[in-house]
């Protein structure tokens, strides 16, 4: 007991600190509870930023969220008022006043919910039908007829969706008599509100798979020996593993090249050799803003050292090397993504260092190099 009591003691200031305490960390709370499918949890959030923001030309993004998250939810009712408070308070916004498709797609909706929450309200006030007689009783008794629920379409953060739940009401009489009903229904929502990534999503979340083709330049340093800025490019390609909330990660591989003119020391004849990593690649991103995500990739494999002929500046001697030289290679990098359309992204790199200890032969004790790149990707 005193155990336990004490374990309390020392507990309640972390849960305390642990606790939103601003608009911006009730907001937070909540995309992340919706996220993960507690849409109670997520309308109280929501509640409690929208108690505390100051700034008025936010407030109706908390209250379209509380909407979501009680659509989702199923409760139409509540989704229904807290749709129509955020209409009203929409329509003081002389900055951003809300655009009449919009409107009107929110207006469809409320007549939606309130369809289905007259008829939640039908099911909850049926009285009971009959009870189910005992087996060898032959009285013949009446069939009451159930009631199916209509079920309310669930809108999604990720753009347009649609949810559909059918329900089926039965009851047997005294007699063996029964009667049943049922009754579907279907609806679809699309977010949109300022202020997190509840309301938007514009990443589409890749199902079979992450592409990117980058190029740029590359800082090569190999001892004392001249390599210099050369340039780059990059093709790395993964399959998804993990996607939950805004964070996903992707595994595959990549790909590096890097062309690296020399000259020879016989011939004074410019050369060219090849700096070539092919890599297992992991990757993960997260979505920080409805349309930007930052990502780090970690790489393991090998790159090749390839063109190397007699008189070159990079090996003892100037030996020519019998083919590519290859070598143990690891890199990172950091990256962000900007979407452009839901599958086509802008992508940059700011650093992404890879590093090879060096083959024997070469003068150089190890190869680093230091990439900076621009380029596109691709999500399905």
């Amino acid at each position: 007991m005193k155990k336990s009591l004490l374990f309390a003691v020392l507990l309640a200031p972390a849960l305390a600190l642990a606790q939103p305490k601003t608009a911006d960390d009730w907001y937070k709370e909540g995309e992340t509870q919706y996220n993960l499918g507690n849409f109670d949890k997520a309308a109280e959030a929501f509640k409690q930023g929208f108690a505390l923001e100051e700034n008025d030309s936010k407030k109706p993004a908390y209250l379209y969220n509380v909407a979501q998250a009680y659509r989702q939810g199923g409760k139409c009712k509540d989704a229904a008022f807290f749709y129509k408070r955020y209409l009203s308070l929409k329509d003081q916004d002389t900055v951003k006043p809300l655009k009449p498709e919009k409107r009107a797609e929110i207006e469809q909706k409320i007549n939606e919910l309130e369809e289905c929450a007259k008829t939640q309200d039908t099911v909850a006030n049926t009285p009971p039908g009959g009870t189910l007689p005992r087996e060898g009783t032959g009285n013949t008794g009446t069939g009451n007829t159930g009631t199916g629920n209509t079920g309310t379409g669930t809108g999604k953060t990720t753009g347009t969706g649609t949810g559909k739940t059918t329900g089926t009401g039965k009851t047997v009489g005294s007699g063996g008599g029964e009667g049943e009903g049922e009754g579907e229904g279907e609806g679809e929502g699309e977010g949109e509100g300022g202020g997190g990534g509840v309301t938007q999503q514009v990443f589409v979340k890749p199902t079979t798979i992450n592409a990117r083709f980058v190029g740029g330049v590359d800082k090569i340093q190999m001892g004392d020996v001249p390599a210099g800025i050369k340039p780059a490019v990059a093709l790395t390609a993964g399959y998804p593993v993990l996607t939950q909330g805004a964070i996903e990660v992707d595994a595959g591989l990549s790909l590096d090249f890097s062309p690296v003119p020399y000259e020879n020391g016989m011939t004074k004849a410019t050369e060219t050799a090849s700096l070539t990593a092919v890599l297992a690649n992991a990757a993960a991103s997260y979505t920080v803003a409805p349309s930007i995500a930052i990502r780090g990739d970690l790489g393991v494999g090998a790159m090749f050292f390839g063109g190397l002929k007699m008189g070159n500046p990079f090996t003892e001697n100037g030996g020519a090397a019998n083919g590519a030289l290859g070598m143990f290679a690891v890199r990172v990098a950091a990256s962000a993504d900007y979407a452009i359309t839901p599958n086509v992204t802008a992508t940059v790199t700011p650093i992404s260092v890879m590093y090879s200890p060096a083959k024997d032969g070469l003068l150089a004790s190890s190869i680093m190099r230091l990439e900076f790149m621009l380029g596109v990707g691709y999500r399905m």
